[in-house]
């Protein structure tokens, strides 16, 4: 059956909303994370009505025979400054579909996603931007379509919940915890730094610009000294091994309210492997439930070495992938010239 794919613009926004719905309850998570994970608050209405006043969005919605619409996609521009810090996780020219940014019809994922991406992606190698990135929840509802696309999983976007304290993990000989203030940025700061310039290594090969890098060691200063986050720096014999820092979290689809989010972690080289990143994070768990929140997520490299085992070990359960595609950078002038 042919699609006909047509402009998404703000008249169409309340029939993507429930088209989006629909199909969100469809793909949120597997099944098997249905028993403890709480829904986000956040829905189409609220996503579509702020996604479709980007300036630079291209959006396009498909039609059935009769004209109705059975889905849409639409992405928006990233472009990043030298020193932003987002530049370490994404490409600084770029195009981003987030959560509501599509929608699709059960029985017919792969097809009618073809069709609007044929018409969106047009427009953004029109444009320069050959790394395309997607937000999509968890499961093979929302990720094999894109797959089928040549759409990879890229950043893992983990969840865990919060409980009372029970079993504390191993003591590790010698290591102090302490609470970290303002006065900390710089520790902190040249941990988060060092921790995002291993994305370098193999098989992440993630760039990371030195400006960026340099914003990072400072990002954190208001976080510092707001009583919505904490941190902690342990250490041992004198020396500064290891910190974790928590912020509050955004609720989205997939991020429920009562979250707080594991933004930084780092244990140096030489102190892994004697469980201290388990005893910083129980630190912060029992600082969270203290605190009123009931979940923790985290976001990680699946192609990581270190990372992409150790945050499920430790109870992060996926609940959305980051995916990417990143286009042959000879494409150029007019389609079929290159």
């Amino acid at each position: 059956m042919t699609v006909a794919i047509a402009p998404l613009t703000t008249e169409h926004i309340p029939q993507a909303v429930q088209r989006y719905d629909r199909w969100f309850a469809r793909a949120r998570r597997p099944p098997s994370q249905r028993s403890w994970l709480a829904d986000g608050p956040v829905r189409g209405e609220e996503l579509l009505g702020k996604l479709i006043g980007v300036p630079g969005i291209e959006a396009a919605r498909a039609l059935d025979g009769d004209g109705g619409l059975i889905g849409h996609l639409a992405a928006v521009p990233v472009d990043l400054t030298q020193d932003d810090p987002a530049g370490l996780r994404s490409h600084p020219h770029s195009a981003l579909v987030p959560h509501g940014g599509h929608a699709l019809p059960g029985g017919r994922e792969s097809e009618v996603l073809r069709a609007l991406y044929a018409r969106v992606a047009a427009r953004l190698v029109a444009e320069r931007r050959l790394v395309h990135y997607v937000d999509v929840p968890a499961g093979e509802t929302a990720t094999l379509p894109w797959a089928d696309l040549g759409f990879g999983r890229e950043l893992v976007h983990g969840l865990m919940a919060v409980k009372a304290r029970g079993r504390q993990p191993r003591g590790v000989e010698g290591l102090g915890i302490r609470r970290a203030g303002v006065g900390d940025l710089p520790q902190i700061g040249r941990m988060a730094a060092e921790s995002s310039r291993r994305q370098r290594e193999s098989a992440v090969f993630q760039p990371q610009p030195e400006r960026a890098l340099a914003a990072l060691r400072v990002y954190y200063a208001d976080a510092l000294g707001d009583p919505r986050s904490a941190a902690w720096i342990a250490s041992r014999r004198g020396e500064e091994i290891g910190m974790v820092l928590l912020v509050p979290a955004t609720p989205d689809p997939v991020i429920p309210e009562s979250c707080v989010e594991l933004a930084e972690a780092y244990v140096e080289p030489s102190a892994r492997g004697e469980g201290v990143s388990r005893v910083l994070l129980a630190t912060a768990l029992a600082w969270a439930y203290d605190n009123g929140h009931r979940y923790m997520s985290a976001r990680w490299h699946s192609a990581s070495p270190l990372a992409a085992g150790h945050w499920p070990a430790v109870g992060f359960r996926p609940v959305a992938y980051r995916l990417s595609r990143s286009l042959d950078g000879r494409i150029g002038g007019s389609p079929g010239s290159y």
